[in-house]
């Protein structure tokens, strides 16, 4: 080979295909004996760092879709090495020393061929459709597209300056906001990994005042703002702090002067020099397509030095060694430093570091499909156990909402097992742990949710009151039935959803209120419970409640046998739900129940029908449209004669108030003629024993309705008020009220509370 040329390999001493180790080398050096665009110079053989060998094919692409003289320097007759090195995409490396540097490059060591930038897949992918004809064709398109200027379209996003580095340097999200904050300052450390090596370094802000005091290893940071470049090829990772100036010198940007004066910030009253100091450079580059145009993206780059900052300005002529004290002072802005001791800083070793930036809202909100201009609301999330938690993490993650948690409840030993806190949170609040870990997904302060350990009930508490009062939403994840019926009386709350899982872990539950609250949680709680009783997915719901033990509470019971796996998945099914169903003014009621064989889960979506209400004395009576054609329509089919039956339901003594879910047709043994109706009860308790059971002893008699002949309202008779009366004397016993419901003609529906 020519002294033009890199030599990049050892040579065999013929061009014998039997030679190379790799089959797709050898179908290769096939396919360019075939083409007259590809001249065969000869074939090596590169010995690997892996110990492995790779073989290369030399040849001469002469390609006349180049065009002569073209100002990017492509040649129409280039020479490049096609290496093939095991498991790893083929390669192209350009082999004349004066090749340019032109986009789409690869990053090589320094003093390699350039390698050409073909594929940005893996091997493991792109052998499933590789060939060598098309392989070689690509080298023709990539020559040409270059050398024509059409290889970086018009709309690809420009160029970075470097190629990426195996170090990386990840600043605070909000760095170039915080750079300006004159009471803090910018630090950083390495991360060191099990083996003790670093390839990660933090950055954070620190009050100034504690800066430069620690005694550990130390790297000060210096971050300096450049003048705009011009994208074009992408550069060599430079090896010095020369070669680095003069790389961006070349694009218009050097960065001498800024560095001395930098350092002499750095120094202000004197610095005492270090063994235990190195320095980070931090650069700051804006990218324009073309001169004079505007900026199309920040590039932010650095580069590690390793040694002290007192030494780098010794070098750079900004500082200057005391002769009375040990420290180290900034020379004046219009002093020079000696030639020969100015240069020296052109000798300094630099390792090029990538730049990243902690994970902000933007990104969280954009990675996870989430619409930018309704995810910052302000939500409560009442009850953050196991559920709770789960739901707060999802959404910290994607950054949905603002939210504050409400609970009053401490973590305990056995809530590890499904809670998202971990051992160091036992004896915690539940608010606080949870508070901790969702901020944990971002940069210190960057992210902030607030706990307020307390009852959410407790409106006289004024953390409580103004959270509540002043939040969008409010998600009930407490499981427990008081919860959501407070909330539905207060016309100061906002829209609230309910959510929670059954005993078995196998279903999940939503109830979520219309936007304007006209359908509010307590009523889609009692039309829930109808749906249990009539659906067949409600036969065994609930199964596993400890409503037999302790009524009214076991529905929603959560203290049993469920795997976190089940938490999750119901989690994650409710929180997307929720978040796509809050931009619909509708009510919701969804249950979704895992199907044992497959995994799967299976969706039920409750009709709703619109809330109906009234007032009896001190009680009121809640009910809906469904209730009402329901009982119309019996009435209906029974005329001319009366008929009636059991109303089903449940009653809230300290809201005093009495919920309907469902009404029965009369029994087989009820009598019934023109004028009078008497109830039997032939299969009367086997049907409330099941209804009884499936809605976890919730769900019972509370009151009985009948109907009136045709022509007839709806206003009881003397025979209704005496009969009421008795019913009333019988639940007295209980401490019930006694309910009674009449319908009439025309849709005329009377309702009687006595008692309770």
């Amino acid at each position: 080979m020519s002294d033009e040329y890199i030599p990049y390999g050892e040579p065999y001493p013929d061009c014998n295909p039997d030679r190379l180790t790799r089959t797709v080398a050898r179908k290769t050096l096939l396919a360019c004996l075939t083409l007259n665009d590809f001249e065969v110079v000869e074939i090596r053989q590169l010995d690997l760092a892996t110990k492995k060998i790779a073989d290369i094919i030399v040849v001469e692409c002469v390609n006349d879709q180049v065009p002569s003289r073209n100002p990017f320097g492509i040649n129409i007759r280039e020479r490049l090495a096609l290496v093939f090195a095991p498991d790893k995409v083929p390669e192209v490396r350009a082999l004349r020393k004066d090749f340019p540097l032109v986009p789409h490059l690869n990053h090589v060591p320094m003093g390699d061929p350039a390698s050409l930038c073909l594929y940005f897949e893996p091997w493991s992918s792109i052998e499933r459709t590789w060939t060598p004809q098309n392989f070689l064709q690509r080298i023709l398109w990539w020559l040409e597209k270059t050398a024509k200027g059409m290889l970086h379209r018009k709309d690809q996003p420009v160029e970075q300056i470097y190629f990426n580095s195996p170090y990386e340097l990840v600043l605070p999200p909000n760095f170039d906001e915080s750079m300006r904050d004159r009471t803090s300052v910018l630090t950083v450390e390495c991360v060191e990994q099990s083996d003790r090596v670093f390839k990660v370094i933090r950055g954070s802000f620190i009050p100034i005042a504690s800066t430069l005091t620690q005694t550990k290893k130390q790297i000060v940071p210096i971050v300096i703002p450049l003048l705009q470049v011009v994208h074009g090829g992408v550069e060599h990772h430079p090896e010095t702090l020369g070669e680095l100036h003069d790389q961006l010198e070349a694009r218009g940007a050097p960065f001498f002067d800024d560095l001395k004066e930098r350092i002499r910030y750095v120094a202000g009253g004197g610095l005492l020099g270090s063994l235990h100091r190195s320095c980070i450079l931090i650069l700051h580059i804006p990218i324009c397509r073309n001169i004079g145009a505007d900026p199309e993206r920040h590039e932010t780059r650095a580069f590690y030095i390793d040694c002290d900052v007192t030494e780098i300005g010794i070098k750079i002529g900004s500082l200057f060694k005391s002769n009375v004290d040990p420290k180290f002072y900034a020379t004046l802005p219009f002093g020079n430093a000696s030639q020969p001791e100015a240069n020296k800083w052109r000798n300094l070793k630099v390792i090029p570091i990538d730049v990243r930036y902690s994970n902000t809202k933007e990104y969280a909100r954009k990675a996870s499909g989430i619409v930018e201009t309704t995810a910052d609301f302000k939500g409560v999330i009442a009850g953050v156990g196991a559920l709770g938690s789960a739901l707060a993490e999802l959404w910290a993650k994607e950054a949905w909402g603002i939210w504050t948690f409400i609970d009053n409840d401490i973590i305990e030993a056995h809530n590890i097992v499904r809670h998202a806190a971990k051992d160091l949170h036992i004896g915690w609040f539940k608010v606080d742990a949870v508070r901790a870990i969702v901020e944990a997904n971002y940069h210190s302060k960057y992210f902030s949710a607030m706990g307020i350990a307390e009852n959410v009930t407790n409106l006289s508490n004024p953390s409580v009151k103004n959270a509540i009062t002043t939040a969008d939403i409010i998600v009930d994840a407490t499981t427990t039935l008081e919860v959501p019926r407070e909330l539905s009386q207060r016309e100061d709350c906002p829209r609230s959803v309910s959510v929670f899982l059954t005993p078995s872990g196998n279903s999940s539950v939503i109830l979520f209120e219309s936007a304007n609250r006209s359908e509010r949680l307590d009523s889609l709680e009692a039309q829930y419970y109808r749906a249990i009783i009539n659906a067949d997915w409600g036969v065994n719901h609930l199964l596993g409640h400890n409503g037999a033990l302790w009524i009214g509470a076991g529905c929603r019971d959560v203290s049993a046998v469920i795997s976190n796996e089940s938490i999750q998945v119901h989690a994650a099914t409710l929180a997307r739900q929720i978040r796509l169903l809050r931009d619909k003014p509708e009510p919701q009621i969804r249950v979704w129940t895992t199907d044992v064989e497959t995994g799967s889960l299976i969706i039920e979506e409750v009709p709703i029908a619109v809330k109906v209400g009234t007032t009896s004395g001190e009680w009121r009576v809640i009910w809906d449209t469904e209730i009402q054609k329901k009982l119309s329509s019996i009435r209906h089919k029974h005329l001319p004669k009366e008929t009636g039956g059991v109303i089903l339901g449940y009653i809230d003594q300290k809201l005093k108030a009495i919920y309907i879910v469902d009404i029965l047709t009369a029994p087989a043994d009820s009598e019934s003629d023109l004028t009078g109706f008497v109830r039997g009860v032939a299969g009367l308790e086997a049907t409330s024993n099941e209804v009884s059971r499936r809605t976890a002893n919730i769900v019972g008699y509370i009151g009985e309705w009948h109907s009136h002949p045709a022509f007839t309202s709806a206003y009881p008779s003397s025979l209704d008020r005496t009969l009421i009366e008795k019913l009333s004397n019988t639940l007295a016993l209980d401490g019930q009220p006694a309910l009674m419901i009449i319908v009439g003609s025309a849709g005329d529906i009377s309702v009687t509370v006595k008692g309770g």
